[in-house]
């Protein structure tokens, strides 16, 4: 990359840890002490705000942030983009965000592990070594090759979501929540509409207020005693009478009741798995394959942590939780859908029961020149 010439670089995501942020904050950084000619787009929210606030106070003209954006804003954005940087240090189970980035013709620079593997180009992979020197060994490249990402089209997705709901016609999604909290919120309407484009009826149960970090924690908290919850849900499958019941996440706010409420019906079942939450004590920090447990046990579980008694304390309370849900999941004849692959070996270790994999795909319904 000639030092002299401008290139817009975007980051989106979340600004925590595991997102990686800490090292684009290193790139912003080394990249003016090296004198490269760098505009930084952030798109995201989060703890680490206040740095970039700081960074941008010292050169507003390479840096400019947008905290939280819609679909909308990322457009406008990527438009501007020749390359994105998302260097997540935990394992992704897809990479939505790279999907769509790519399908409009912007390349991805970030480490290929995971569900993400696929949409790296080989010669835009991050070392994770040494990722900072690896990013700028890019730039100076100015080649930034895309993946084809075809078969994820939104079209194959409609054609593929047709096979997995042939011969439905009423179908109940339920969901933790169905206001827009993160991702899996975001995918729930999503699929809804896709849903209803191909001629379902589509209904949707869940908590449905906005919920702040902490009273989400508070409503899990109060999960084994909020029998009422089971029975509410128990009245909408009555009422609403669908051909499958499909659940969104692994139902930590309407556990246990909810779930025991819908092992008591036939008709048939999905659960989506949207990340590890169910195999792992800790989604977002599992960094690698060899981090996540092997088997159900509480003994793997806990070997995965830190020996901290309060730590070791909250890993056995969420086993017993994850046990839970486990035991009225495998007591019934659901069908497991995953969005990646590489997945299914380690969901093999809790389940005999059908696993599909069906994978999640851009939102645009119409392609991206």
């Amino acid at each position: 990359m000639s030092k002299n010439n401008a290139i817009h670089i975007t980051y989106i995501g979340r600004l925590v840890p595991e997102k990686g942020i800490c090292l684009v904050i290193d790139c912003i950084k080394k990249g003016r002490e090296r004198g490269y000619n760098i505009v930084w787009h952030i798109c995201g929210d989060g703890i680490y705000m206040e740095q970039f606030r700081e960074l941008e106070k010292y050169e507003k003209s390479d840096i400019n942030i947008y905290g939280h954006v819609d679909r909308q804003k990322i457009d406008v954005v990527l438009d501007m983009t020749d390359l994105v940087l998302m260097p997540s240090l935990f394992l992704e189970t897809f990479g939505l965000v790279a999907l769509d980035t790519l399908e409009r013709w912007v390349p991805v620079c970030w480490f290929a592990r995971g569900g993400l593997s696929r949409f790296i180009h080989p010669s835009l992979i991050l070392d994770r070594e040494n990722p900072v020197d690896s990013f700028f060994h890019i730039l100076d490249t100015w080649v930034f090759p895309l993946q084809d990402v075809s078969s994820l089209s939104y079209d194959i997705w409609i054609e593929q979501l047709s096979v997995l709901t042939d011969g439905i016609d009423r179908i109940l999604l339920i969901s933790d929540y169905t206001s827009i909290v993160g991702w899996a919120e975001q995918y729930l309407s999503d699929i809804t509409l896709a849903l209803r484009s191909i001629g379902k009826e589509v209904d949707i149960y869940g908590y449905a207020w906005h919920a702040t970090r902490m009273m989400r924690i508070w409503l899990m908290c109060l999960s084994p005693f909020a029998f009422w919850r089971g029975i509410l849900l128990d009245k909408k499958i009555k009422q609403y009478k669908p051909d499958l019941i499909w659940m969104q996440g692994v139902l930590r706010y309407i556990w246990p009741y909810g779930v025991r409420a819908i092992s008591h019906y036939h008709w048939r079942k999905y659960i989506t798995h949207h990340d590890l939450g169910l195999i792992t004590p800790y989604p977002s920090r599992i960094y690698s394959e060899w981090d996540i447990p092997l088997t159900p046990s509480i003994g793997d579980w806990i070997s995965h942590g830190s020996i901290h008694i309060f730590t070791v304390l909250a890993l056995i309370s969420k086993w017993f939780s994850i046990s839970s849900i486990w035991y009225c999941l495998n007591s019934d004849k659901i069908t497991h859908i995953i969005p990646s692959v590489w997945m299914e070996s380690y969901f093999r270790c809790y389940t005999t029961q059908t696993i599909i994999v069906f994978p999640h795909t851009s939102q645009n319904s119409k392609p991206v020149k």
